[in-house]
């Protein structure tokens, strides 16, 4: 019972900070910058990003217009390579994770941070491209994945400590691109592309 109380206690802490994490998802300024001039740190984040994922050959790319958004979001659903490092790196963060935190404490706030992250995306898509004639339901729901899985991949670093001991890890990178306003699309040859 000593034993079970510890471990408990142990894992507190990170279900506390993932939990933040989720209550602090409204605060975030999903698309505020798209389209605008790629700043110095967006360009040293997604720098960063491709060569921590192992694609130094990788530069940022800056979208202007959502329908280059969608067009760069579906050419990156076909690109196995970067995927696969991404599943991999995913698959490495919820083992880490399960060290930290129990499998049910983690399955509960993943659940959180993707049931807040949804509704709050939707919400900010459809208000942020209103007005755009390449805006439908299928864009909404690519938009909607795009900030899901980084939000997933972003509690995932928290639950495992990643994002403290590794703050330079690719989701917490990419994580912080969102958190800037952008929407980091996805690699697509030798691009990252940035919306």
């Amino acid at each position: 019972m000593t034993n079970e109380y510890s471990s408990l206690l142990d894992e507190i802490p990170h279900l506390l900070r993932a939990k933040a994490f989720a209550d602090s998802l409204s605060a975030t300024p999903l698309f505020s910058r798209v389209g605008t001039k790629l700043d110095d740190h967006d360009r040293e984040l997604a720098t960063l990003y491709g060569q921590n994922l192992g694609f130094s050959h990788v530069f940022p790319a800056r979208l202007l217009h959502l329908s280059e958004a969608i067009g760069a979001a579906e050419a990156n659903d076909y690109d196995p390579e970067a995927w696969e490092c991404e599943e991999q790196l995913r698959a490495s963060l919820h083992a880490q994770a399960l060290l930290q935190t129990s499998e049910e404490g983690a399955a509960a706030l993943l659940q959180l941070v993707a049931s807040e992250v949804s509704q709050i995306a939707k919400d900010v898509a459809e208000d942020t491209f209103s007005h755009s004639p390449h805006i439908n339901e299928a864009a909404i729901n690519c938009i909607i994945g795009h900030v899901a899985q980084a939000a997933h991949c972003m509690a995932l670093a928290i639950l495992s400590n990643t994002d403290v001991v590794d703050p330079d890890h690719p989701f917490v990178l990419r994580w912080s691109l969102f958190n800037r306003g952008r929407w980091p699309v996805g690699i697509v040859g030798s691009s990252y592309n940035l919306y």
